[in-house]
């Protein structure tokens, strides 16, 4: 299998500046202590690459944080994304549909441009600060999934997934009302709909903090998150309104599955002076901080 290193010096290539800052922060978190390893499929390709935990950890946070956010939240990441692939013992994908996203330094800096070294520069800070940590609930590697934002509070696994996880229940999250994502709407057209039949879907159940539990459609019941996915909205926490020419509005309420840690509420809360301590203590009540004991579930 083909070793890939994440930090590429020649995506930079013609910018003293750039290579400047990429030699100043390369430090602890690009050279990981141990043989500490993940393997990983980059879906684009189908190749299978095996590079160190931390440097994955790095690549993660490149794909997932822009630059602008606070170190905190980049190291409140650091530990969930390393929980993560610990909780996988290791093996992953870097599609986001099935698992967390993943740049190499040379799609880090395609994409990010001017910006990729202050990047690399904040998610190897990040990894350095927290490696090693992990987030465990009862001694075992937590599920510390995460997403954009919320609708003001994050929902339960067992809305999502059915799995009741006791640190996946659902806390507050205030920030997210401010963030840019918080409310949309979305046109679902009568065409689309009729794929799954002539009769429009109806919201049966909401959670009190508006999480769809259930929606009929014609014979079929389904999930807030199966409705999601089917039409292809932004978030479980929606409603519907029928419109003259037989379309649906859909009010959506945050952007993503909502289990976990919000992304945008832990900026937040680091901008208001909370540690990545404390960000996960309150995105994961009753998980503890401890060491990589480098087993999984």
């Amino acid at each position: 299998m083909k070793k890939t290193k994440l930090f590429f010096f020649g995506a930079v290539a013609g910018s003293c500046l750039a290579i400047c800052l990429l030699l100043g922060v390369l430090g602890k978190a690009s050279q990981p202590q141990g043989d500490t390893t993940v393997t990983l499929t980059l879906s684009q390709t189908g190749q299978t690459i095996t590079l160190p935990l931390e440097e994955y950890v790095v690549g993660v946070l490149l794909a997932e944080l822009p630059p602008s956010y606070h170190p905190d939240c980049f190291r409140a990441l650091a530990v969930a994304v390393r929980t993560l692939a610990v909780k996988n013992n290791g093996t992953l994908s870097d599609d986001p549909a099935v698992c967390q996203g993943y740049w190499t330094a040379q799609t880090a800096s395609a994409k990010l441009g001017e910006a990729y070294p202050t990047a690399l520069e904040q998610a190897q800070a990040a990894a350095r600060d927290t490696e090693g940590f992990v987030l465990t609930y009862q001694g075992k590697p937590a599920l510390t999934s995460y997403f954009a934002c919320s609708s003001g509070a994050t929902c339960s696994s067992q809305w999502v997934w059915g799995g009741d996880l006791p640190y996946l229940t659902g806390v507050d999250s205030p920030w997210d009302t401010t963030s840019s994502d918080y409310c949309s709407t979305q046109t679902i057209s009568r065409e689309t709909l009729e794929q799954w039949g002539q009769d429009l879907p109806v919201v049966t159940a909401q959670a009190d903090n508006g999480y769809v539990l259930s929606l009929t459609w014609g014979e079929e019941t389904l999930t807030g998150e199966q409705a999601r996915q089917r039409l292809g909205l932004k978030s479980g926490c929606f409603t519907l309104q029928e419109e003259l020419d037989g379309s649906l509005t859909a009010t959506v309420y945050g952007y993503g599955h909502g289990v976990g840690m919000s992304i945008y509420g832990a900026n937040a809360m680091a901008k208001e002076g909370n540690r990545w301590e404390e960000i996960l203590a309150w995105y994961y009540p009753g998980c503890q901080i401890s060491k990589n004991s480098q087993k999984g579930d």
